[in-house]
């Protein structure tokens, strides 16, 4: 079974985790708790996705917990310098 994760959910990993979380279990990791519970709730204080795009990923999964990581099998990082 693929397990995605999208590390780093800025204005690349975030419609990526979106994308991904249509179809396949995903986790969207990022360090910032804050932008992780943000997410968790629907809102999106980038204005890259509505709160609408967030909801129709049902298989997608917000964390800040680095270990939510180790049952994925694919990952993706998404670090913008």
């Amino acid at each position: 079974m693929k397990r995605i994760a999208v590390i780093g959910l800025g204005y690349v990993g975030l419609p990526l985790a979106l994308e991904f979380g249509k179809k396949y279990e995903t986790i969207g990791f990022d360090v910032n708790r804050g932008r992780v519970q943000d997410l968790i709730l629907g809102q999106d204080r980038n204005l890259e996705a509505s709160s609408e795009e967030i909801s129709s990923s049902k298989i997608l999964h917000f964390s800040a917990d680095i270990d939510a990581l180790r049952e994925c099998n694919i990952y993706s990082r998404s670090l913008h310098r």
